[in-house]
């Protein structure tokens, strides 16, 4: 393997020797799988720990995989310093950091690195460290084998490939496309990340909640017949959809986050189903109320309240267009809420 971390120490600085140490002495190395009962297509998280360390400035890490299965996306560490980006040669990857400057290095347990894989194959995948190189601050270096090993259990039990950072909805998804509520935009794909139109989110809510109307007006950008026209129109009668000043509804436009949840708690007031608001304040929670419209603002609050809709980054991103991902989320809260 080529590109060693005392490659690179070699560059700047003269190491002094090596050094070797008793077995209850030596640190020890465990690998840590974070991503539960993951599919293919998903991430898949690990952490790699060191424990009983003494003053290591710095370590080189290689590890075993099954580039079949796995595929190493990033490689990232909390500790201070510089690391070398991964080198990846067939079913071997080769880590490295170092501390820079005059200072100690770690003591006791550290996580050493967090990685992060896309699962591309079902079947059981082994991570392994082989042999591992530190460093302390005064540059002696030790070299040691470690036998940590860690499986993973990669299943294709869940129907789409392409989740990748939207696991977090993994379940949502599995339960709504189980009972036919949603489907992939083609065979073993999701698209969570793509935006849903404001007519597929009324149809998928009206489908979702059983919800039945009458025949209301139909929106003068509405053609009679289009596969969104009947729930449209229903919704439209219970005053759950409403059109602009020229009678547009807009069905092909992205839905909004604010409109998403205006919708949602129209449909739940249609079905007596809208608790009343507690009066709780948003700008406790979100640091961007104030872009909320003000038609919105009580529908937020009820869904906030409700716990059926959650903010990210400190903000509730009312103008972001509602994805995939999200709406299932929320339709699935919608169906399992007690």
């Amino acid at each position: 393997m080529t590109g060693s971390l005392m490659t690179v120490f070699a560059a700047t600085m003269i190491v002094g020797g090596s050094a070797s140490v008793s077995a209850e002495e030596s640190p020890s190395y465990t690998l840590t799988v974070l991503t539960d009962k993951p599919s293919k297509g998903e991430n898949v998280e690990v952490l790699i720990k060191g424990h009983q360390l003494k003053d290591v400035y710095a370590y080189e890490i290689n590890l075993d995989f099954n580039p079949k299965q796995l595929k190493l996306k990033e490689a990232t560490t909390d500790i201070p310093g510089f690391s070398v980006p991964p080198i990846v040669k067939d079913n071997h990857i080769q880590l490295a950091h170092t501390r820079i400057g005059r200072t100690k290095g770690d003591d006791g347990e550290q996580i050493l690195y967090k990685l992060k894989f896309e699962a591309i194959d079902d079947g059981k995948a082994e991570l392994a460290i082989g042999k591992v190189k530190l460093v302390d601050s005064i540059l002696a270096s030790t070299d040691q084998d470690s036998n940590a090993k860690v499986a993973v259990d990669i299943n294709d039990l869940f129907p789409f490939d392409d989740l990748g950072d939207f696991t977090w909805a993994k379940t949502a998804i599995a339960f709504l496309a189980e009972k036919g509520i949603v489907n992939g935009t083609a065979e073993r794909t999701f698209s969570p990340g793509q935006p849903v139109t404001r007519a597929d989110f009324v149809v998928l809510l009206m489908r979702a909640l059983e919800v039945k109307g009458g025949s209301g007006e139909r929106f003068d950008d509405v053609q009679q017949g289009e596969y969104f026209d009947e729930h449209l129109s229903a919704a439209r009668s219970l005053g759950i959809v409403e059109g602009d000043e020229y009678n547009n509804f807009h069905p092909r436009e992205s839905v909004t986050r604010e409109d998403m949840m205006t919708l949602t708690a129209r449909t739940l007031k249609t079905l007596n189903k809208l608790p009343a608001s507690k009066g709780t304040s948003l700008a406790d929670s979100f640091n961007d109320t104030s872009d909320i419209s003000d038609y919105a603002l009580q529908s937020v609050t009820n869904l906030v309240e409700m716990g059926l809709v959650d903010g990210y980054g400190e903000g509730i991103h009312p103008k972001e267009f509602t994805n995939r991902a999200q709406a299932a989320m929320l339709i699935y809260k919608l169906l399992t809420a007690k």
